[in-house]
């Protein structure tokens, strides 16, 4: 059911860590009421990471504004191929089978082009059918997926002209916000002739193409046939016994990693699994009747192919 029940969150998604940053719980364990975790950090966080290398206090850590530190365990969250381009990174981090899934993991490429329109008049009727002027279209055009966003009468509307993606969002990667936009309504006035689509639009189109962005590189990963060894390799890289010991306390997380790419609930999944790494790396254990995903490993772990 992961495309059912979808629900807009005003100001982006980007309001979930935002909130998380800020929020100040009534019961604590182990601080005072009020503490977040903005204020045990001091109100801002760390700066962009351009190193990560072995030493033998653990992981050393260095950032673009000359700061170097050092921790006995260390989660990455970032998209893994910036392990191989935007950070500068020690061979021995991973293991070589690692290294090579990380590798070899494929992302999608994306585009969106959003306009924003003075109201949602998709929901006039057609006087000839009764129905809505505009729906939801999928269609082999260049615009390929158009989506409608209502924000409820007496307010503006937001259209996703176009959804596109790999060979489809690569079309689109040399044109202006413009540009893309006048192909997507050439498309979108030929599917519904009649329809005085730019008559409607109130504001400069804004256009994202995720494989463009320096800490993106792509929308998501996409699992290629032949890549389930590499998958399972990178998602059960937290549970650490059988690596040799200079290869331990650094973990993988986030959506890539996870078999759902692109859902936070894959982040999440392997953020929860990255925390019980730590805990365990560190000489912790789960609580009494609650075990961790690492302490019943042997029985839930995802299959094992040979290479």
């Amino acid at each position: 059911a992961a495309d059912d029940h979808h629900r807009g969150i005003v100001g982006g998604s980007q309001q979930l860590p935002m909130r998380l940053w800020t929020d100040t719980p009534a019961n604590m364990a182990h601080w005072p009421a009020g503490t977040s975790v903005a204020s045990l950090n001091g109100g801002t966080t760390m700066s962009r990471v351009t190193e990560i290398r072995r030493t033998d206090g653990g992981t050393t850590i260095h950032d673009d504004r000359g700061n170097i530190r050092t921790y006995a365990a260390a989660v990455v969250t970032a998209q893994s191929w910036m392990l191989l381009s935007n950070i500068r990174c020690d061979d021995d981090l991973f293991p070589i089978d690692h290294w090579t899934a990380i590798e070899r993991t494929h992302y999608m490429g994306s585009t969106k082009v959003f306009a924003l329109v003075d109201r949602p008049f998709w929901k006039d009727k057609d006087p000839v059918t009764g129905r809505d002027l505009v729906s939801m279209t999928l269609t082999d055009r260049m615009s390929r997926g158009t989506y409608l966003l209502d924000q409820g009468e007496g307010k503006p509307g937001l259209i996703c002209l176009s959804y596109t993606w790999s060979d489809d969002s690569l079309k689109l990667l040399a044109l202006d916000p413009t540009e893309r936009m006048n192909i997507m309504l050439r498309s979108l006035e030929e599917i519904y002739p009649g329809v005085d689509f730019r008559s409607h639009i109130i504001s400069t189109p804004v256009t994202l193409s995720w494989e463009t962005e320096r800490d993106f590189m792509g929308a998501f990963k996409a699992n290629l046939p032949g890549h389930y060894r590499y998958q399972e390799r990178l998602f059960t890289h937290f549970v650490q016994h059988r690596l040799d010991p200079r290869h331990r306390g650094i973990f993988l997380a986030g959506d890539d990693i996870s078999w759902t790419a692109g859902w936070a609930e894959g982040a999440i999944h392997t953020a929860l699994n990255a925390v019980w790494g730590v805990v365990h790396h560190l000489g912790g254990s789960s609580a009494a009747g609650n075990p961790g995903p690492g302490d019943v490993f042997e029985s839930i772990a995802p299959l094992r192919l040979g290479d």
